[in-house]
């Protein structure tokens, strides 16, 4: 007689410890020393491991008929595909490809730690040759433990106090960066409303030619992805800076001589905004007013990408984009005479609506 552990269910026992044994390679990361055009290290590569189920079965039936009580399981290691070692030239990172900015002037100093907690994220990440990039996958969980703050999110159909508010102005950032770059954008969505900050220019007034180049993400249920579509590994750097209320994002590689050019309709079939919603609210006191949502109106927004490559058509594509018209939300304490009124005393327009 052979006494032997029933293999299907140590298969099951084993499945659920290999995810606690596993651990991905990490790449290490880098940034580009412009000065020199050398690539630096600031994280060290970490070497990955993964169970090898079946044989661990075998090893332990076999330790089992020796009378042994301990047994080793099988595991493997995985290098990681660039270790700290690496050099440009080897990765084909010599020069800066592509570089953008966004400008967030107004944030709140919550929605100012979210950008700085989610670009610190991507800063000397790497992406490989014909890799799919996906942002979500990188940003983790948006929690207050893992370093972010509450502030204004779209959630339901409003604008509403939640964690993470300001996460989108690092997705819309790296968007612009990979669409000016002409990477291949394979999944982008809008917000639902067209949002001020995405639209600012350097002096920190509103210019319509970026309206429609906005992007969100909500892992796992939405996420930006683009392609790098070249040879050559991608290094990128982001850099916040909080007083200036800019975020640059920067992706260094080697130019294979494409370029963009791009063409908008502007924001189309435009629809004014609804006309004010009024909410009581128990936390305020009598004839307070406060402003909780924003007006926007309402468009369409067809934006074209021409990418060109030895005098020559690459790709052309096109971001279609739909905002719905938005209301102003603005509530008031128990007991508080008119709240137009109010709103009209203190100066808040979107409150006081058109009529």
């Amino acid at each position: 007689m052979r006494v032997r552990l029933d293999a299907a269910a140590l298969r099951q026992t084993l499945s659920d410890l290999k995810v606690l044994v596993g651990r991905n390679p990490r790449n290490a990361r880098f940034i580009f020393n412009d000065s020199t055009g050398q690539i630096e290290p600031i994280s060290a590569s970490t070497i990955g491991r993964v169970m090898d189920v079946e044989a661990s079965i075998a090893a332990i039936n076999e330790a089992l008929l020796r009378g042994e009580h301990n047994v080793n399981l099988v595991v493997a290691e995985q290098a990681p595909a660039v270790q700290d070692t690496a050099t440009g030239a080897e990765l084909g990172i010599v020069q800066l490809v592509a570089e953008q900015t966004t400008y967030f002037y107004g944030s709140s100093q919550a929605r100012i730690q979210n950008i700085e907690t989610a670009a610190a994220q991507y800063h000397g990440l790497l992406v490989a040759p014909g890799e799919t990039f996906s942002m979500g996958s990188v940003l983790g969980d948006v929690s207050l433990e893992n370093g972010y703050a509450e502030a204004l999110i779209i959630y339901g159909g409003r604008t509403i106090k939640g964690v993470g508010g300001g996460v989108c102005q690092v997705s819309t950032t790296l968007f612009r960066t990979v669409f000016m770059a002409g990477f291949p954008v394979v999944e982008r969505y809008s917000h639902a409303y067209r949002v001020s900050y995405y639209e600012m220019d350097a002096s920190g007034s509103i210019d319509t030619k970026y309206a429609g180049l906005d992007a969100t993400v909500y892992f796992p249920l939405v996420d930006f992805k683009f392609k790098n579509d070249t040879p050559y590994w991608l290094l990128m750097e982001t850099y916040v800076n909080s007083s200036a209320r800019t975020i640059t994002w920067k992706i260094y590689s080697t130019s294979d001589g494409r370029s963009v050019t791009w063409e908008t309709t502007g924001p189309m079939n435009t629809v004014p905004p609804p006309e004010p919603v009024f909410e009581e609210n128990p936390e305020l006191e009598a004839n307070q007013i406060k402003q909780v949502d924003y007006a926007a109106e309402g468009a369409d927004v067809t934006v074209t990408r021409t990418v060109w490559k030895g005098g020559l058509v690459y790709f052309t594509d096109q971001f279609q984009t739909h905002y719905e018209p938005w209301a102003a939300v603005c509530q008031y304490g128990p007991g508080s005479d008119s709240p137009k009124k109010l709103a009209r005393k203190l100066e808040l327009s979107q409150c006081v609506g058109s009529s």
